[in-house]
């Protein structure tokens, strides 16, 4: 299970370490729950994309590190699987999460989605599957973008789907955002992008 969880970190410094560096994306959330995310990841200009994340609610503190490639079927659309490292603060934590991003801008509509799969190797977490976030959203003029927010996070046979919604304003760095999900916790998010071209 070593063997696995290392090679999940060298995976992606193996397909980019030839290559410069094309962009940088950063990302943060907050919401009223004590939900809290920060994301950095590079994607390289062969595609190879690295990925740290930390997420954190009451009593869970997760450190994801990992990475995949960005396949590009069209134009307009982004799909991008992933892998990560997953340590723990509580409990011993230690797994391996499989994950795939998507992202399509086409027409005036723009939707991106998280979609993970997480696998315990060791520890107190067991294994889950969590959506965070999937937002659709159409433009508004040249900055704005109205849309809706989901989210589910399912573990032990428990379900958490959120679903609710979403305003964007862009900027030249990125994009904020806020919205309202309901469901069995509901809560209000704010998040801010970075997108930092080379």
């Amino acid at each position: 299970m070593q063997t696995i969880l290392k090679l999940s970190v060298l995976l992606p410094f193996c397909l980019a370490y030839r290559q410069a560096l094309a962009q940088h994306y950063l990302e943060v959330r907050g919401a009223s729950t004590e939900y809290r995310y920060f994301d950095w990841n590079y994607t390289f200009s062969n595609s190879a994309v690295l990925d740290v994340f930390y997420v954190g609610v009451p009593g869970s503190n997760e450190f994801n590190l990992g990475g995949g490639y960005a396949l590009k079927p069209s134009p307009s659309l982004t799909i991008t699987p992933l892998v990560y490292a997953v340590i723990g603060k509580e409990g011993g934590q230690r797994g391996i999460k499989l994950a795939v991003l998507v992202a399509l801008d086409k027409g005036g509509w723009r939707l991106n989605a998280f979609l993970g799969q997480y696998a315990r190797l060791s520890g107190e977490v067991g294994n889950y599957q969590v959506l965070d976030t999937l937002d659709a959203s159409r433009v508004i003029g040249r900055r704005w973008e109205i849309g809706i927010s989901n989210g589910l996070f399912h573990a032990d046979r428990e379900w958490n789907p959120q679903v609710g919604p979403l305003v964007k304003f862009n900027d030249r760095l990125g994009s904020w955002s806020v919205s309202y999900r309901f469901g069995p916790q509901s809560e209000f998010r704010a998040g801010r992008t970075f997108l930092l071209k080379k």
